[in-house]
């Protein structure tokens, strides 16, 4: 029997359904973390059944555009189901390695690093409307072509994250942000436009402009997640943390024959 807690209940989760469409989310670790949040739920035990669940009747009510860009949704939605299904399976305990790897290990581990980017975001956000940095540079500095083309294969965000993460490790944590650097997120942009239009491409280091500097390095970063959210680029790799290769988006769309 329905009860009227649980017609309230239903008309509230309607609503937050209804509302939702997928591009008010940055990817699909942002809506998996926006459902942990609502929950309240413990990021390191995080209860499989229920948040599938929950970010499967959110797809259902995604509103999107095209198919194209509710697939790293479905990908990750496909992922959920295959944790939850080794999760019910029975352990097998081996008496030579007792340790058991929790098969929701990757996915907290991803969840982790991406919280940190979101608090680097929300971080170079409040820098940016205290000062105004500002980038002068000289002329471009010509991208050299690219060799073993066949090599190069499109990666999402999560593969940006890691190589980021990275990179990061090279710095010394302790560094702190001049608000006066003469560097921003627009200027980033603006240079990665002008590699894009003139050779086609270009790679995430050419965007570094000095050398050791962490904030030249944390405004490219920046700029190419926003260039990769609004689709005006999409990323490429060749090896797992290598360089990072930028493309016009809809050079990769035709590519891909779509």
């Amino acid at each position: 029997m329905i009860t009227a807690e649980d017609e309230k209940h239903e008309e509230q989760n309607a609503e937050a359904l209804t509302a939702f469409k997928v591009n008010d989310f940055e990817g699909t670790l942002d809506l998996l973390l926006f459902l942990i949040k609502k929950n309240e739920i413990n990021i390191y035990d995080i209860p499989i059944s229920d948040i599938t669940e929950q970010y499967l009747e959110y797809l259902d009510y995604a509103v999107s555009l095209n198919l194209d860009s509710l697939t790293e949704f479905y990908e990750l939605a496909a992922h959920l189901v295959y944790i939850k299904s080794k999760m019910l399976l029975p352990v097998e305990i081996d008496s030579d390695d007792e340790d058991i790897e929790d098969p929701r290990t990757e996915l907290v581990n991803k969840l982790i690093e991406y919280q940190k980017f979101k608090k680097l975001s929300v971080l170079m956000e409040e820098k940016e409307s205290e000062a105004e940095w500002f980038f002068e540079r000289k002329k471009i500095q010509h991208a050299l072509p690219f060799t073993e083309e066949n090599l190069w294969e499109r990666v999402d965000t999560w593969e940006l994250l890691r190589t980021f993460s990275k990179l990061m490790s090279n710095y010394n944590s302790e560094q702190i942000l001049d608000l006066y650097e003469e560097v921003s997120v627009n200027e980033k942009l603006t240079l990665m436009n002008e590699f894009l239009e003139e050779k086609g491409e270009c790679l995430f280091t050419d965007l570094i402009v000095r050398k050791g500097n962490l904030l030249d390095v944390i405004c490219a970063f920046m700029a190419l997640l926003e260039a990769v959210k609004f689709r005006m680029a999409s990323i490429w790799q060749n090896r797992m943390f290598g360089d990072i290769k930028i493309r016009p988006w809809e050079a990769a769309r035709n590519d891909d024959g779509v």
